[in-house]
């Protein structure tokens, strides 16, 4: 079935079975929440599939594996709602398996949707890597950079405290000093979220992301190989 939208309702739904936190009103929605949020997601996944096996032919493509779940496992965490009130669809290699290379999302949350590339775990080693290949490879990085601004993707990124060893030219040095990085766009424009129209929306993007994605996959490559992994 073809993606028509998220509808207001459909958030609020989300919203008021987080504040119940209750198991029975879960169970009594289920079905509702299902249809209405669950299934539209993993829409968007199936019709983005064809584009992410363009980009990487090893994403996991399984749309209920690329779905978040409503319900939240909270035994490591303080907050301990059992649903959670946004979901996310991540277009990534299966996670166990390749947990460094990078990743690509769609997430809605109440006041807010987004879309953008990034790591999902970058280790100091893998990011020694990164910021070799960012010299090495400085203008193939700036264009995936104005590709990604193209979109109006901001750039994300905690910095430390002291300055990486290396000689990075002015244009890469703010993205040089990170513990790790991701490019996101954020949009509270809903309106967009109820129509088939955010899927060419995403589409556009996901093409326009695509290069950030390859110049991170090519350093996770590198990292996994250095590690003694396999390709």
């Amino acid at each position: 079935m073809a993606f028509n939208g998220i509808s207001a309702e459909a958030m609020w739904l989300l919203a008021q079975n987080r504040f119940e936190n209750s198991k029975p009103f879960y169970e009594e929605h289920k079905e509702e929440i299902k249809k209405s949020v669950i299934i539209p997601m993993r829409q968007i996944a199936g019709e983005l599939s064809p584009l992410m096996y363009e980009i990487d032919d090893m994403m996991n493509l399984d749309p209920v594996r690329m779905v978040s779940r409503v319900r939240r496992d909270n035994r490591y965490t303080h907050d301990k709602h059992l649903y959670r009130d946004n979901l996310w669809v991540m277009f990534m290699r299966p996670k166990k398996e390749w947990e460094t290379h990078p990743c690509m999302w769609f997430e809605v949350r109440q006041e807010f949707f987004s879309y953008g590339v990034g790591g999902f775990y970058m280790p100091p080693a893998l990011m020694a890597i990164y910021r070799r290949h960012l010299i090495e490879r400085e203008q193939e990085f700036l264009d995936a950079v104005k590709s990604a601004r193209k979109i109006g993707a901001a750039f994300s990124g905690e910095c430390y405290k002291k300055p990486k060893p290396g000689n990075p030219s002015p244009a890469v040095l703010p993205y040089y000093n990170v513990k790790y990085l991701s490019f996101m766009v954020t949009r509270n424009d809903f309106e967009t979220l109820t129509t088939p129209k955010l899927i060419e929306e995403l589409e556009e993007a996901y093409k326009a992301l695509a290069p950030m994605y390859k110049f991170l996959k090519e350093i996770s490559d590198e990292y996994v190989a250095t590690q003694g992994g396999k390709l």
